[in-house]
């Protein structure tokens, strides 16, 4: 076995929405052709029309981080399998039962875009492996980016959306925020906020399910699960301390575990309730990786990595704090794999080394599906009205020490 390449992972996303599992599946092809002209497609598994609950997963975003692609295909192979035939799932140590998969699919859409960045992908698996942008080319009068290691044209797609992603300005001078106007940088935000296709391609597809409640972007690593916000600290007392609030431009971006502390006490605005949900479902994540082969992920704010701009799972939380029609969608970002004796293997281990991080990261996502369907079932969650694919709904901690990678930015 090895990692899919990216024609495989198309192949196996077709696999899965194959005839027999037309009743609960659909193959959806973005609209944005990449740089190179690639095209990619999305996965919806669901088995109701108007399901009352999502749960959106992103994977390859950072083109060497092989095995998120894997992994998604994984999980989306297994749950139209064990739907589709009455049967549970088993990763490791982690038990998915038949019941929970059959609630799932009937619950909620489950939404997997395993390749955003195809063009990244292919590059770095037959050319440079530490790649990570996407591959746009360099545009007039940007200066002539060194090649090799990772290094050359292109756009940090996390780092892309529309989210804080004027860091300059909406960020403190003294800030450690790791995004970059250098467009050789490899966390270059690129020429404008959501500038890219594949950034596009993403969020066209929330707009398309509006049932999404959950976003997980899978990157890697670290075995780190992370929760909104990753600008600054989260509180929720202040709702005007907040990023649509100009006024504290210039003062965002200093965690309070900063040596010497923050002199503008900035911190970013969330519902205790939406806090308070989000570290539990990361604790629900952490407890199935746990089950699966017994590693121990650490749980905090996105900011514990370090601080950010133009973030996916930022972007996709704030959308519903500016626009009240966009229904609230609590993100999380997965740093999967620990740390290995090269950054290189880090990113994309020996693929015997990845499958039992595919299994863990499997179980863990399946645990949160679970956990919202039961949720979705007769919560809150359900209390929302269910919403149609393709229309817009109108419905309404501690910061673990980050690993120290001294080539290259993970997240």
């Amino acid at each position: 076995m090895s990692y899919l390449n990216v024609a495989e992972v198309e192949t196996a996303l077709a696999l899965a929405a194959r005839p027999e599992n037309a009743a609960f599946t659909e193959l959806t092809p973005l609209p944005h052709r990449t740089w190179e002209g690639r095209t990619c497609s999305a996965l919806r598994i669901g088995a109701a029309r108007t399901a009352r609950a999502g749960v959106y997963l992103l994977g390859g975003v950072h083109a060497r981080e092989w095995g998120s692609p894997d992994i998604l295909v994984n999980l989306a192979r297994l749950l139209t399998d064990a739907y589709r035939t009455g049967t549970g799932i088993t990763q490791g140590g982690a038990s998915t039962s038949a019941e929970e998969v059959r609630r799932i699919v009937t619950t909620l859409d489950v939404v997997v875009l395993p390749q955003v960045n195809p063009d990244g992908r292919h590059h770095s698996m037959t050319r440079d492996p530490m790649w990570r942008k996407n591959r746009r080319p360099a545009g007039p009068g940007h200066p002539r980016c060194p090649g090799g290691g990772g290094r050359g044209p292109g756009v940090d797609l996390n780092r892309n959306y529309d989210f804080l992603w004027d860091h300059t300005t909406a960020f403190s001078p003294q800030a450690p925020v790791a995004t970059s106007d250098d467009p050789c940088d490899e966390v270059y935000r690129g020429p404008g906020a959501a500038s890219e296709p594949e950034t596009a391609n993403v969020t066209w597809l929330l707009d398309r399910y509006p049932s999404v409640t959950h976003f997980v972007d899978v990157h890697s690593f670290g075995e780190m699960i992370l929760y909104n916000w990753g600008d600054d600290d989260d509180q929720t007392t202040d709702p005007s301390m907040t990023f649509a609030n100009a006024a504290w431009d210039g003062k965002r971006g200093i965690p309070d575990a900063t040596p010497g502390g923050d002199p503008h006490q900035y911190r970013e605005y969330l519902p205790a309730a939406d806090l308070d949900e989000a570290v539990a479902l990361s604790g629900v994540m952490r407890d199935a990786i746990r089950a699966a082969h017994g590693r121990q992920y650490s749980v905090s704010s996105a900011v514990g990595l370090y601080p950010t701009s133009g973030t996916s799972d930022d972007w996709a939380f704030s959308r519903h704090f500016t626009d009240r029609t966009d229904r609230r969608v609590l993100g999380f970002t997965i740093e999967w794999g620990r740390q290995r004796p090269s950054i290189p293997k880090s990113f994309h281990p020996d693929y015997p080394d990845m499958v039992p991080v595919i299994e863990e990261i499997t179980a863990a996502l399946l645990a949160l599906c679970s956990t919202v369907a039961d949720r979705a079932a007769g919560s809150a969650l359900g209390d929302q009205p269910p919403a149609v694919p393709g229309q817009r709904s109108h419905a309404g901690t501690t910061a673990d020490t980050a690993l120290t990678d001294s080539t290259g930015q993970r997240g």
